[in-house]
């Protein structure tokens, strides 16, 4: 679970570092935001191959399987989005140490909440996919999105700093 919530991390913060610039992404001409919305379609071109491929989908699973899995992941981005606040408020309340203790065991019961609420809906999108899919590939599409998730971060790792940087090293 906390690899899966820190590669989720790990995405939307590179996403997001990506889309803003030195004056925060505001650029006039809208070449930043162009820039970021190609950078998405060509990861969700990506995603489809590679998820085609990985599970070995047949035009019709396809047409069945993608309406229901992005209806599936618009839900866990939701909630990933609600983990994301949850966590920065409590790290920021504990950081600053001027939270009460009731505030921080708020914070925390929030935050393990949120991500309580992430691994039910992973249960029941489990159980969608079954609806449209074989058992076998309903069961292995978790799986595949953690391997597309680690090829995308390993890419990314790979490629050049744009100001002139060593790429980063991986263990």
């Amino acid at each position: 679970m906390k690899k899966i919530f820190f590669l989720a991390l790990a995405l939307t913060l590179c996403t997001v570092g990506f889309a803003q610039n030195e004056d925060g992404g505001k650029k006039k001409d809208g070449r930043d935001k162009e820039k970021f919305e190609q950078m998405m379609a060509d990861i969700q071109s990506r995603k489809i191959a590679f998820f085609t491929r990985q599970l070995h989908l047949t035009p019709d699973e396809a047409k069945a399987f993608w309406p229901v899995y992005d209806k599936c992941d618009a839900e866990r981005n939701t909630v990933r989005k609600e983990i994301r606040k949850s966590a920065w408020a409590l790290h920021k309340a504990v950081k600053e140490g001027n939270a009460t203790d009731d505030e921080i065991k708020a914070l925390a019961d929030t935050y393990y909440e949120n991500l309580d609420r992430e691994a039910s809906l992973q249960k029941l999108h489990y159980y969608e996919y079954q609806k449209v899919l074989p058992i076998k590939k309903a069961a292995m599409v978790r799986m595949v999105e953690e391997r597309f998730m680690n090829d995308l971060l390993s890419q990314w790792r790979r490629q050049p700093d744009p100001k002139g940087r060593e790429p980063k090293k991986t263990n």
